[in-house]
C-alpha cells in the first residue's frame, strides 16, 4: 500500500482533476518545519519513524556514529527509538512524517 493514495480513487474527474495528493490513513503526522541556522538536537530518542523531506537548507543528522549530509530536496529517515543528533547548517524547511509504532 502506498502512502499517498491516487487522487483518481477519490478526488474530481477527468479535465477538473487537481495535481494533489492526500495522506490516507496510515498511522502518520505530517508536519511543516522550520528550523533556524546553527539549531541543534543532541541525543533525541523518537518512539516513531521518521521520514522527512528537505525542503530548504542543510543540516547533518548523526546516527550510530555516522555523520551524514543533507540540503534541499534530499529525504533523510530516523528508525524508531534510535539516538541521534541533528544540526541545522543553514535556515531550513523541512516536511516531517511521523510514523506511529507498531501496535503491540
Amino acid at each position: 500500500m502506498s502512502l499517498f493514495q491516487n487522487k483518481s480513487d477519490y478526488f474530481l474527474k477527468g479535465e477538473d482533476q487537481l495535481d494533489v495528493f492526500h495522506l490516507g490513513p496510515h498511522g502518520c503526522d505530517v508536519m511543516f518545519s522550520r528550523y533556524e541556522a546553527g539549531t541543534e538536537v543532541h541525543s533525541a530518542t523518537n518512539s516513531t519513524l521518521s521520514k522527512c523531506l528537505v525542503v530548504q537548507g542543510r543540516l547533518t543528522v548523526t546516527q550510530q556514529g555516522l555523520t551524514r549530509h543533507y540540503g534541499t530536496g534530499d529525504w533523510y529517515e530516523v528508525p524508531a527509538m534510535t539516538e541521534h543528533d541533528i544540526h541545522y547548517l543553514s535556515d531550513c524547511s523541512i516536511i516531517e512524517f511521523w510514523f506511529d509504532p507498531p501496535a503491540p
